[in-house]
């Protein structure tokens, strides 16, 4: 549990903080037209600044908003089920029970209950109070001169065609995915059998190993290219050779210094967090922070002397590595270009890091192991879990823009969720739907209203 001292500081601070941007949008919406300020720069900033979100709201408003969506979320983190067939075996929870379930059982009804039972008790519980937190979302972006929340959150990537750049980003690496998609659909056809997974129809999304079908990672293992051609995993070697989570962020340091970038900071050392403390409870969601006073920036990371980990220590380390670039900027220009820029720098490094070649130079690979259909078995789990990603992502955001817009009433929610996940992703769900479930919310950042574009 959260100590009880920090979260009325933190509290007190966010308070502290939705005060003065208030403060400062009631002064910059004192002065009048500022479309008239020639200079770009300075426009650029004045007008960031003039964007506050729901800050924006009375007292009153902001605090419903915020209401509806801790609402949503407790549903959300309160969400149980039970196993099946065992009545008695209940309380499964997201993390890890369900996780752990979709990742790794093969049991078709075991698969279709657990999915269809986390919906039931997330998603259909919140339709009503995410109707009001649509409403509610809008008019805050209404008072920051914005028509909608997709306008409001549009914003930030500064394209006056944003929807038209995306759909043909999507068409451009649509012909990849369909193969994959084929491809994998033929495996699935031989594991469970033709009566299970047509030719032709959208695969059923509770069989990709994933609660939300957004990677499909998870059953590479039934349909890997190559069967017993061991793609790259170096943990073993990294736990031979006696790892630390401190030496895989020195050797994330090492990869950026041979860039030419400058070496990290020692209160960056002094600061982090590298494993999870003994001492109290965190949230480890791996993060980057940047203080903002131009020295002081940290990550926050439980990591583990693995592969994965190894690749996310030089994620979260290129995102460090940006903040020091742009710590002499003005604050409006310290973030990215655009919300999807660092995390396009950080995947752009991560899979640099993962490929044979550097592993080798590490010392983690042997030579000999420049062989065909280790690489095919490599790069088909990448694409099991970067390209399967993208239609979801993309779906993600375009349902709740078509919502916020007004384009589909909540009378429509659920049909058109799934009307986008078969025209993009190409599944469908394993059981019957209907408008009295609500299938986005059952995912994090729908109950969150946090964007998901980037």
């Amino acid at each position: 549990m959260q100590n009880s001292g920090n979260l009325t500081y933190e509290l007190n601070a966010q308070q502290t903080y939705s005060e003065f941007q208030h403060e400062i949008w009631d002064l910059l919406n004192k002065q009048g037209n500022l479309n008239n300020i020639p200079d770009t720069q300075t426009y650029r900033q004045i007008r960031y600044y003039s964007v506050i979100g729901p800050a924006a709201l009375s007292p009153e408003e902001l605090d419903r908003y915020n209401r509806l969506i801790n609402d949503m979320l407790s549903i959300y983190n309160a969400a149980s089920v039970c196993a099946l067939n065992e009545h008695f075996h209940c309380g499964l929870r997201l993390q890890p029970d369900l996780t752990k379930i979709m990742a790794n059982s093969r049991n078709w009804e075991e698969l279709q209950h657990v999915w269809t039972e986390w919906r039931r008790n997330s998603g259909q519980k919140m339709k009503d109070t995410y109707d009001q937190m649509v409403k509610i979302s809008n008019k805050a972006a209404r008072l920051n001169n914005f028509t909608d929340t997709a306008d409001y959150w549009s914003f930030p990537f500064e394209s006056p065609a944003l929807t038209v750049d995306l759909e043909d980003a999507w068409e451009e690496v649509k012909p990849l995915y369909e193969l994959l998609h084929a491809y994998v659909r033929r495996r699935l056809r031989e594991y469970y059998g033709p009566e299970r997974v047509s030719r032709q129809a959208p695969l059923p999304a509770h069989i990709l190993g994933n609660m939300w079908a957004q990677s499909w990672e998870n059953i590479f293992h039934i349909t890997q290219p190559y069967p017993g051609k061991t793609f790259l995993d170096v943990t073993p070697e990294m736990e031979r050779q006696g790892y630390s989570s401190i030496d895989m962020f020195r050797l994330a340091e090492d990869f950026f210094v041979s860039l030419n970038m400058s070496a990290l900071p020692l209160d960056f050392w002094q600061g982090s967090i590298f494993e999870e403390p003994l001492d109290r409870v965190v949230l480890c969601q791996p993060s980057a922070w940047d203080f903002c006073n131009r020295r002081d920036f940290r990550i926050k990371m439980c990591t583990n002397v693995n592969m994965k980990d190894l690749i996310t220590a030089h994620h979260e380390t290129a995102h460090i590595h940006y903040f020091m670039q742009y710590k002499n900027q003005p604050k409006v220009f310290r973030d990215g270009a655009n919300p999807a820029f660092h995390e396009a720098i950080g995947e752009a490094i991560g899979l640099s890091v993962s490929t044979p070649r550097h592993l080798q130079a590490l010392g983690l690979v042997q030579p000999s192991v420049d062989d065909t259909a280790v690489d095919i078995n490599y790069l088909y789990s990448m694409a099991l879990e970067k390209v399967a990603f993208l239609p979801f992502a993309y779906v993600m955001d375009k349902w709740r823009y078509d919502v916020f817009k007004g384009e589909i009433g909540k009378d429509q929610y659920n049909c058109h969720w799934w009307r986008l996940s078969e025209q993009y992703q190409g599944i469908k769900p394993p059981v019957l739907r209907s408008e009295i479930d609500f299938d986005p919310g059952a995912k994090y950042h729908i109950p969150a209203n946090i964007p998901y574009l980037r």
